[in-house]
């Protein structure tokens, strides 16, 4: 079971009559008082168990200590109320409820079941919550029931524990991890999914698609905010502030951007007939490998690539050199000289941009345009002079990524995406590295996001980027990308022929890889990232 090995072992039996309630403290506030007493009105048979923080954590500690160093660790309060619950209902089993949820009926009939039960968020929540996510539908955890020691709850916490560090509660404890958790379940007639109407009909701003006396409706969620607010009408007067902040910084941004590729003629420049071709029918690979001043990561990357579970004649390396003062074309000149006979082909090629950037500056606003526009150049350069009809996939891989799984290349093709990523970490289960590869709801283009826009480019920071990293969804096996980063970079070889290549300018205010990601979804073909399979950078 991993980190959750826990000593105790249930049997597995039905709902039990329990209910339990989680708050700050024991006393719960007056506007909540009535949701939680409509419980005990409907089912005074049942036992009922208000939970305080406190109580929740002296619990862990007794029940799953085990657990207690990630639930600690979570920042927030409303992320312990989610894990807390979770072990509430793998430990005692019964139904667990939010403080502002009401009780409609009875729940007697769920005591017959011995699956564990859930609802559907409203469909108006799925749009800003789960489109990018990659995930088909959004499971409320606001309402649950399921027996006592349920094994669906050590799976979730399992993955629980792959998110910890995910910037968005909703997905290192909340709904979007439960779904994640309730799709990949192996035991899926285990689980039991039901419509919103079940305990959660209404949405967030008061609308139903089921009326109030509906048969079907245990419970109705009212929305308190307990852990978020519900955003309200601006004034006119922000609204006209924005207004005249949003021309400012977008005048600015225009002015000081530079040249930008014009996003019509890019897409344009993309065959039509390769964007509708179907999956390669070959299993040709051409590895293509950017390289600058990196001699000393030649051995080790060399060892890893002849590791790879693929016949080495499937195999073509082409390596493009530039700008190195340390050798390293040289460097790979020799090394790979005595690999010639075991590879379909070894090229290696050279080409200078004539920017040089002093490694330890490299991350700086200022320097993205011209350092990530060479990066670009040197990666078009290796479409035009690397690839060949010969080749049915094109495998980009950063000559610093020194370790990745033997069977890294069936991973990334099992997923029969034409563009496809894994996870690049400096450290298993570690935050992402490459953090080019993203999703992201649509971005509001208002003032703060021209604000952000610097020499053409959009440059976020971290905690204000809006942005989820693969690190932040391992609770899902494969999410749609917005933006993808270079380090491993599987891509159907046809596309890059076809004219899908790396914007050497800005391209919708992004450039290079993230460019080439935005510019495949422009196209219609949505590039796809894979949390949960990684591979290692240097940690430098």
């Amino acid at each position: 079971m991993g980190l959750f090995s826990f000593k105790r072992t249930f049997l597995f039996f039905m709902i039990p009559r329990i209910i339990h309630q989680t708050w700050k403290t024991s006393d719960i506030p007056e506007r909540f008082r009535d949701y939680s007493q409509s419980w005990r009105d409907r089912n005074p048979d049942w036992t009922y168990r208000l939970w305080s923080d406190c109580d929740l954590l002296d619990f862990v500690a007794d029940q799953y200590p085990e657990f207690l160093e990630l639930f600690c660790s979570y920042p927030k309060g409303v992320q312990r109320a989610d894990a807390g619950r979770y072990l509430l209902l793998h430990h005692f089993g019964g139904i667990y409820g939010d403080i502002d949820t009401e009780c409609r009926q009875s729940l007697e009939p769920f005591v017959s079941e011995d699956r564990a039960i859930f609802c559907l968020e409203p469909f108006a929540h799925w749009e800003w919550t789960i489109k990018h996510r990659g995930l088909p539908v959004l499971l409320f955890n606001g309402v649950m029931a399921s027996p006592a020691g349920h094994p669906f709850w050590l799976h979730l916490l399992e993955r629980m524990r792959d998110v910890a560090e995910a910037s968005d509660v909703l997905d290192s404890t909340g709904p979007c991890l439960l779904t994640a958790a309730a799709l990949s379940f192996p035991a899926q007639e285990s689980v039991r999914i039901e419509p919103a109407v079940f305990f959660n009909p209404v949405d967030v701003h008061g609308h139903s698609d089921f009326p109030v006396d509906h048969p079907d409706c245990y419970t109705i969620h009212h929305w308190a905010g307990t852990w978020y607010e519900v955003g309200g009408h601006e004034s006119w007067f922000k609204r006209k502030r924005s207004s005249i902040a949003k021309r400012y910084y977008r005048a600015k941004a225009r002015l000081t951007g530079g040249k930008r590729l014009n996003e019509i003629d890019a897409r344009a420049a993309v065959s039509a007939a390769a964007l509708a071709a179907d999956l390669p029918s070959g299993k040709n690979i051409a590895i293509l490998v950017p390289v600058r001043d990196c001699s000393s990561h030649i051995p080790g990357f060399l060892a890893a690539i002849e590791r790879l579970e693929i016949p080495a004649e499937r195999l073509k390396l082409v390596f493009c050199e530039g700008d190195s003062r340390d050798g390293s074309y040289e460097c790979l000149v020799k090394l790979t000289g005595p690999l010639k006979h075991r590879f379909r082909e070894i090229k290696i090629l050279r080409k200078d941009i004539g920017t040089q950037i002093d490694r330890g500056r490299r991350w700086q606003p200022s320097l993205q345009r011209s350092r990530r526009a060479g990066l670009a150049k040197i990666r078009n350069f290796l479409i035009d002079e690397g690839l060949d009809e010969s080749d049915d996939w094109a495998l980009w891989i950063d000559i610093d990524v020194w370790s990745f799984p033997t069977d890294i290349v069936e991973k990334l093709l099992s997923t029969r995406a034409r563009i496809v990523v894994p996870n690049c970490v400096t450290k298993p289960g570690g935050c992402s590295f490459d953090l080019n590869s993203f999703t992201s709801r649509e971005v509001v283009r208002d003032y703060r996001y021209y604000r952000m826009v610097k020499n053409g480019i959009f440059q976020p920071p971290l905690h204000k980027s809006n942005r989820l990293r693969l690190s932040d969804l391992r609770h899902s096996d494969e999410v749609p990308l917005v933006g993808v980063g270079g380090t491993m970079l599987l891509v159907d070889a046809v596309l890059h022929r076809g004219g899908l290549r790396f914007p050497e300018l800005p391209y919708d205010h992004l450039i290079e890889t993230e460019g080439f990601g935005r510019l495949a979804n422009h196209c219609g073909i949505t590039p796809i990232g894979l949390p949960r399979v990684e591979i290692l950078h240097v940690p430098w």
